[in-house]
C-alpha cells in the first residue's frame, strides 16, 4: 500500500492544513495532549478501525510480552500495518493531528541547512507558519517537544507526520548538503585520514630525494644497490609468509573476549534496536537472496532497523526491491549521483538515519548466520568500551565450483580463521573485512564513519580505530558470499582490494611519528607488515622468478672459470630467492592446510599446493592496482554477482520462501 493511502477501514481526520488553519487561533489541542482524558489502547484502535482482528491482536500482545518491543513497531515488523497507517493511531491516540507530507509537504522556506543536524536527530521539521507562528511535524512530538520549544523560545504546535515521510522530505529538501557531508565530512574534519589527499607534501619530496639518491647510489654502485634492494624485497616476501607460519601457532585455538557463541544468557526483553546497511548498486539480480537472509535473522524484527541504499542512477534495482514488496522495518534510500561512486559514500549517506545503538554493514551478495546479530551483543556486553567493532568470519558458499573458488576460499579461512584471530590476541589493529562489521553506533561517528575516497573503506577504518585506542573483535559467526568465479571479475576485485591497502598506506604513513605514538612498537610493525608488506609483496613476488631466470639463463651462456666468478654475486642472489620462495611458499601452503581442516573443508587441502599459481594472479592485480592509484585512485571497480552455477538455485530457494511464507512465518515469534 502506497505511504500515503489510508487503510480501507480507516477514516482520516481531515486534511492537516485546515486543521492547522482551524485552531490556529486556540491552539491548545496541538500543543499537549489533555491529561485528563483516558487514551485509547494503541491496539484497541487497530482492531476499532478494522486494521487487524482482535485474535491477531492477541498474538502480537504475546510476542510484545516477550520481547519488548514496542506493538506499533510489532504491527509494521510483522506486516500488519504501514508506517502512515500506525503513525495515523498514533495520532489519534495522543488526540494530535496527523499531517501526510506527501499530500501537505513542508513549506520549504521554513527549514535552514544549517540546521539539519537537529533535525535528524530530533526526527522533526518546521512545516506551516500560520499567524507568525512556526508550526512543527515530529515522528514523535511529545519526545522532540522539548528541542524544539527550547530551540524557538515558546510553546509550539507540533503535529505527527510518518518517519518514512519525514526522512524523505529531509533528503530531498537537503539532498545536495547530505550528499555533500558524506563526501567531505572525513575530509574537512580530519584531512590527515582523508585518502582524497594522495600525497603530502612531506611524502612527495621523501619520495623525490628517495629517487634520487637511490639513482645515484645506482650509478656509483649498482651491484650493491641491486643486492640490497632484493634482499630487502626477501624480507619482505618472507614478513607475510612468517606472519602466516606464526598463525597457525597463535591464531587456530584464539579463544578470545569476544567469542560469544553462548547467546542464551540473553534477556530478549533487553535487546537493544539494532540497524543493518546494505548499499546496494546494480544488485538485481541477488536481491531476493539477500532480503530472504535479512528476513530470517534470529533477532525481533519489531527492534531491526534495516536500511538498503540505493543508487539514484540505479533503477534496475530499486524497482527489483520494490516488487519484492519487503516487510515495513526494511526500509529504501536513495543516494544522490555524485563523485566519488563508492559504497563508503552510500555508508556515509544512510548513517545520519541510524537509530540503533549497534549498527553493521552487509554487501548485496551476504548470508549471514542467522544468530549473528545476537552474537555481536554477546560480544559487545561481554567487554569493555573500548571494543568498538567486531568482525564476523567471511567465507564462500561456492568454493569448489573451480579453481580459482578453491583458492579464494583458501585465502579467506587462512585470513578469517587464523590471522585475524592471531592479530586480536596481541591487539595489533585489524584490517576489517568490508562485510559483517558490526560497531557501536556512537564511536563510528566519533570515528569519522567512512572514507568516501578509500576503495577499501575498512581496512582503513579499522586502522583509525586502532589509532584512537579502540579495539576491533572476532565473533565466531560466518557470513558467506559468492566467490568470484570468472577470472576477469576477480582481477577487477583483487585490484581494488590492493588499490585501498596502498592507499590506507599512504594515508597513514602521512605523519609516522604520530603512527608510531598511537599503535606503539608492536602495532607499528604490524602495521608495517600487514598494509605495507601484503602490497609490496605482492609486487616483488614475480621479480623473484625473473632474477632466478635471469642467473639460469646467464649461466648456461657462460663458457669459463672467469666468467662465472664474474656472475658469482647473481648466483647467490638467485639461491637466496629460491630459498626465498620455497620458505615463504611452505609456510603459506601450510597455513592454507591448517585453515582448510579448521574451517572443516578438508577437500581443499591439496589445492593449497597450487598456491604459487594464484599468487602469481595476486601480483598480476597489484600492478594493475598500481597502475590505477596514479590514474584513477578513486574508481571502484564494481564486482558482478549472480555469476555462480549455484546463484540460480540459491535464487529460486528465495523467491520461494518469500512468497510461500507470509510475513509472520518469516518473522518467527521470539522464543523467550
Amino acid at each position: 500500500m502506497p505511504e500515503g493511502k489510508s487503510h480501507p477501514g480507516y477514516t482520516a481526520s481531515g486534511h492537516a492544513g485546515s486543521k492547522a488553519r482551524e485552531f490556529s487561533e486556540s491552539s491548545s489541542p496541538f500543543q499537549h495532549a489533555n491529561t485528563s482524558t483516558i487514551r485509547p489502547l494503541l491496539g484497541a484502535l487497530a482492531v476499532k478501525h478494522g486494521m487487524i482482528a482482535q485474535d491477531t491482536l492477541n498474538d502480537l500482545l504475546s510476542l510484545q510480552a516477550q520481547s519488548s518491543a514496542r506493538l506499533g513497531d510489532i504491527m509494521v515488523s510483522s506486516g500488519h500495518l504501514r508506517l502512515n497507517e500506525l503513525t495515523r493511531l498514533l495520532s489519534e491516540q495522543a488526540g494530535v493531528e496527523y499531517v501526510d507530507l506527501y499530500v501537505d509537504p513542508a513549506d520549504a522556506s521554513l527549514s535552514n541547512a544549517d540546521d539539519i543536524d537537529f533535525y535528524i536527530e530530533q526526527e522533526c521539521l518546521p512545516w506551516r507558519s500560520i499567524n507568525d507562528e512556526t508550526i512543527y511535524v515530529a515522528v514523535d512530538p511529545k519526545r522532540a517537544r522539548q528541542s524544539v520549544e527550547a530551540r524557538e523560545g515558546r510553546a509550539c504546535i507540533i503535529l505527527f507526520a510518518s518517519p518514512r515521510a519525514l526522512h524523505h522530505t529531509l533528503r530531498e529538501r537537503f539532498y545536495l548538503e547530505l550528499s555533500e557531508k558524506a563526501r567531505m565530512m572525513l575530509a574537512l574534519e580530519q584531512p590527515e585520514s582523508s585518502a582524497h589527499y594522495r600525497l603530502s607534501n612531506r611524502q612527495r619530496w621523501s619520495l623525490l630525494g628517495f629517487g634520487v639518491c637511490t639513482t645515484g647510489l645506482f650509478w656509483l654502485a649498482p651491484t650493491f644497490v641491486a643486492i640490497t634492494f632484493n634482499i630487502f624485497c626477501g624480507i619482505c616476501f618472507l614478513s607475510i609468509s612468517l606472519l602466516r607460519g606464526a598463525s597457525i601457532f597463535f591464531g587456530r585455538h584464539q579463544s578470545s573476549v569476544t567469542d560469544a557463541d553462548d547467546t542464551s544468557s540473553l534477556n530478549e526483553a533487553e535487546l537493544p534496536l539494532y540497524s543493518i546497511i546494505v548499499p546496494l548498486f546494480r544488485e538485481a539480480a541477488v536481491l531476493p537472496i539477500l532480503t530472504d537472509a535479512l528476513c530470517k535473522l534470529d533477532y525481533p524484527a519489531a527492534k531491526l532497523q534495516i536500511l538498503l541504499a540505493f543508487e539514484e542512477i540505479d533503477i534496475e534495482t530499486y524497482e527489483a526491491a520494490k516488487a519484492l514488496r519487503l516487510p515495513g522495518h526494511i526500509e529504501f534510500i536513495r543516494v544522490p549521483q555524485s563523485m566519488p561512486l563508492t559504497k563508503p559514500k552510500a555508508c556515509n549517506y544512510v548513517l545520519p538515519f541510524i537509530r540503533g545503538e549497534y549498527v553493521v554493514v552487509y554487501d548485496a551478495e551476504d548470508l549471514p548466520d542467522p544468530d549473528q546479530l545476537k552474537k555481536a551483543i554477546v560480544a559487545f556486553q561481554n567487554d569493555d568500551e573500548e571494543l568498538v567493532c567486531v568482525q564476523a568470519r567471511l567465507t564462500y558458499y561456492n568454493c569448489f565450483e573451480n579453481w580459482i573458488t578453491r583458492q579464494f576460499t583458501l585465502e579467506y579461512a587462512t585470513l578469517f580463521d587464523l590471522i585475524l584471530p592471531m592479530l586480536e590476541k596481541f591487539r595489533l589493529p585489524i584490517p576489517l573485512g568490508g562485510t559483517s562489521t558490526h560497531f557501536r553506533t556512537d564511536r563510528l561517528r566519533q570515528a569519522g564513519a567512512w572514507d568516501p575516497f578509500n576503495v577499501t573503506e575498512d581496512a582503513d577504518l579499522g586502522m583509525r580505530i586502532a589509532m584512537l585506542g579502540w579495539r576491533t573483535g572476532i565473533i565466531q559467526s560466518t557470513t558467506y558470499e559468492e566467490a568470484n568465479c570468472q577470472l576477469g571479475n576477480w582481477l577487477r576485485q583483487r585490484s581494488r582490494w590492493i588499490k585501498g591497502w596502498m592507499q590506507t598506506y599512504l594515508v597513514r604513513m602521512r605523519h609516522p611519528i604520530a603512527l608510531y605514538k598511537a599503535l606503539g612498537l608492536r602495532g607499528f610493525l604490524g602495521f608495517q607488515i600487514l598494509m605495507g608488506g601484503f602490497p609490496l609483496a605482492s609486487l616483488i613476488h614475480p621479480l623473484f622468478y625473473v632474477s632466478i631466470c635471469f642467473t639460469v639463463l646467464t649461466l648456461a651462456g657462460q663458457q669459463d672459470e672467469g666468467s662465472l666468478k664474474g656472475i658469482g654475486y647473481f648466483i647467490l642472489i638467485a639461491y637466496f630467492n629460491g630459498l626465498v620462495l620455497v620458505s615463504g611458499y611452505s609456510l603459506s601452503i601450510l597455513a592454507g592446510m591448517v585453515a582448510a581442516t579448521t574451517r572443516g573443508l578438508r577437500p581443499l587441502i591439496l589445492s593449497s599446493l597450487a598456491m604459487p599459481a594464484y599468487w602469481l594472479l595476486i601480483s598480476a592485480g597489484a600492478y594493475l592496482a598500481l597502475f590505477q592509484l596514479f590514474s584513477k585512485p578513486f574508481h571502484w571497480e564494481k564486482t558482478d554477482h549472480g555469476l555462480s552455477r549455484l546463484w540460480a538455485a540459491k535464487r529460486a530457494s528465495a523467491l520461494h520462501d518469500m512468497s510461500q511464507q507470509d510475513r509472520e512465518a518469516r518473522h518467527p515469534p521470539v522464543t523467550p
